[in-house]
């Protein structure tokens, strides 16, 4: 059972610069675990509170100093020693230090960092991602899928430069859609409208969720202009992607009226009601998120009745990821869809009994971002482990939003690797095939392997059924006792596939991968001037080699091709004999030697007397040379053999 050994709180900064916590979290195993929270821009009246310093000389008075001191001086101390596997126990301990309905003496801040950092760890020491074990513990959804996202492609009211009233202007790719392809369809929309907002000399800035932020006479133009920017690609609207809002219409209302530039006159709560209609219609917009403000419930009531069979009807500011206020708007139907941002709650089991509040009444998930945003991926996990419809990240040109689709793509791998391992888990795995798609592999090496014999036995089929293995947070730095690059110990790589060929190769040893050292070659073969080489093949890991390695070639060991072949055993060039020469000696040495039968040293060469002409000197020499053939011929029957010219041998081309 692993323990917890230290906790560490410190300050560190969002992604508009606001201060807030982050928490690491070793246990006695070994493991590390971070956890960074997010903040909100603006605190509404049924959230609850957050711990700040309120210090106008550390950061404007939003520093959390006193939330990091509260951490290392009085919680942490009663934590270690405690089983992170235990979250809800921990979390029970922490909201009855705290003590208060609305957290007001530690903030929600301070007990999320913490809850959600103890999970962290508690799914690393079971050797589980965090969704995983949300997904294996709570039981919140029958199947593991990847949540439909919504993207933010404009930003106004209090997000924007008040260029724009809405908040946000969303769009949703079709459920239907590959999580690839949602991608694709944001990319392509957003490149589009920023060469559109360049070429209307309009403003492509952006705001602090990542959107543009054009100025418009309308906040009806934003859909104008993302509908022309999607004629240049080919995904359509209504088909492929729809529209939604964040209409954030607490910044709405003055003085019970809803403002809006799209004409010079207030709306009231029914033109208010039209105008969303109108949206509707004009633009198919499928989703309206905080339409209308907390006090104007009976709007809620009608919009919920008349489009809530078409429409999401998302409530953020009402609810508040709140189990009381999510009961509220179930009893009283505010609407069909709810916003759960777990740090906006506190605990890990206070968030997750928001989800299963609003599970059991039929709504609508959708695990949002905050305004302050850090680069923890925890809202990914969060929310395919609880089974949530969608997700809304922003866009994706931010890096705290990339780090959370970064990590529903590696999710998105591991279920896509979980369906592949459920159709072909009857067959055995090859060896350098891992079932982790996460796993970073080594660079492939040549290793020595032996042929398998011919009466191998066959390999052991893998189980029905093989779990992912445990997988790691990014930000999660577990103790193994295997290291997966060490080579000290020498690894023997089997293989049950026969050769081809039943001839023995002798493969030459190849030295064993080592990822810090560049690898050797297979064999050396020294430059060829004569014949090129073939190219020796690369072995991969768990491969079988087919080919007999090349030895090494000498220069010239080979004559050339279509040349005949000359023995000068069988057909010795003709040598003209030299002079004052008494005897010629044989230095040919054939395949094969006859013994010659021994004469009398005064029968080998005939004395000579000095000639006087030329002509006696050529007749001295060919006599010399005939005398000589004659004695080192062989003898047949005890006949004398006459010495002829040598016979013309046909040769063989291919000798």
């Amino acid at each position: 059972m692993a323990v917890i050994r230290a906790i560490v709180a410190k300050e560190i900064l969002d992604s508009q610069g606001v201060p807030t916590i982050q928490v690491s979290l070793w246990t006695d195993e070994g493991i590390l675990v971070k956890s960074g929270v997010p903040n909100g821009s603006q605190h509404f009246a049924h959230e609850a509170a957050t711990l700040i310093d309120n210090d106008p000389e550390h950061r404007k008075g939003k520093g959390v100093l006193k939330a990091v001191q509260l951490i290392n001086k009085s919680i942490a101390p009663q934590l270690i020693g405690k089983d992170p596997t235990k979250q809800d126990e921990l979390d029970q301990l922490l909201i009855s230090w705290d003590g208060t309905e609305q957290k007001t003496k530690y903030g929600t801040n301070t007990l999320a960092a913490l809850s959600q950092v103890i999970f962290k760890a508690g799914a690393a020491s079971l050797g589980r991602s965090v969704y995983q074990r949300l997904f294996e513990e709570y039981q919140l959804v029958k199947y593991i899928h990847i949540p439909t996202c919504i993207f933010g492609l404009v930003n106004g009211g209090q997000y924007g430069s008040d260029n724009l009233d809405l908040q946000e202007f969303l769009i949703l790719p079709a459920s239907h859609m590959d999580y690839r392809v949602s991608l694709e369809i944001e990319s392509s929309i957003r490149d589009n409208l920023l060469q559109l907002l360049k070429e209307r000399n309009a403003n492509y800035s952006t705001g602090i969720l990542g959107g543009f932020t054009p100025s418009f006479q309308k906040n009806t133009d934003v859909f104008d202009f993302i509908i022309e920017a999607a004629r240049k690609t080919d995904y359509i609207l209504s088909r492929d992607f729809f529209f939604g809002i964040d209409a954030g219409a607490e910044n709405l209302a003055k003085r019970g009226k809803y403002v809006l530039r799209d004409k010079s006159t207030v709306y009231s709560n029914k033109e208010i009601l039209d105008y969303y209609k109108n949206l509707k219609e004009k633009y198919n917009v499928t989703y309206f998120e905080d339409p209308f403000t907390t006090q104007d419930l009976e709007s809620w009531k009608n919009f919920t009745l008349e489009l809530g069979e078409t429409t999401r009807v998302v409530t953020d500011v009402f609810t508040v990821t709140n189990p009381t206020k999510i009961q509220e708007v179930v009893q009283n139907k505010y609407g069909n869809s709810i916003i759960i941002k777990p740090s906006q709650i506190g605990t890990v089991t206070e968030a997750i009994q928001a989800v299963k509040t609003a599970k059991t009444a039929g709504l609508n998930i959708i695990v949002s971002q905050r305004s302050g945003e850090t680069n923890d991926d925890f809202l990914a996990d969060f929310a395919v482990g609880i089974g949530a419809n969608f997700v809304k990240f922003g866009p994706t040109n931010r890096g705290e939003s990339v780090e959370k689709y970064n990590r529903l793509a590696d999710i998105y791998l591991e279920i896509e690797q979980q369906m592949l391992e459920g159709e072909t888990m009857s067959q055995a795995l090859p060896q350098d095939q891992s079932t982790n798609p996460n796993e970073e592999k080594a660079p492939e090496a040549t290793t020595t392997q032996t042929p398998a014999p011919a009466n191998a036995p066959a390999a052991t089929p893998a189980p029905a059924a093989m779990p992912v293995p445990p997988q790691t947070q990014p930000d999660q730095t577990p103790v193994s006792d295997i290291n997966p690059f060490e080579t000290d110990k020498e690894e023997t790589v089997e293989t049950n596939q026969k050769p081809e060929e039943t001839t023995t190769v002798e493969t030459p040893p190849v030295p064993v991968a080592d990822p810090g050292k560049p690898l050797e070659a297979v064999a050396e073969v020294p430059p060829v001037a004569a014949a090129p080489v073939a190219a020796v093949p690369e072995l991969s890991l768990g491969a079988t080699p087919d080919v007999t390695p090349p030895q090494p070639i000498s220069v010239d060991s080979q004559p050339p091709m279509n040349t005949p072949v000359v023995n000068p055993a069988s057909t010795p060039e003709p040598a003209e004999p030299a002079l004052e020469q008494p005897a010629a000696e044989n230095t040919a040495k054939p395949d094969v030697v006859t013994p010659v039968e021994a004469t009398q040293p005064q029968d080998k060469v005939p004395q000579q007397t000095e000639p006087t002409t030329p002509k006696e000197v050529v007749a001295d020499a060919q006599n010399a040379i005939d005398s000589t053939v004659a004695e080192i011929s062989p003898k047949t029957d005890e006949q004398p053999i006459v010495p002829t010219a040598p016979a013309e041998e046909k040769v063989d081309p291919q000798a």
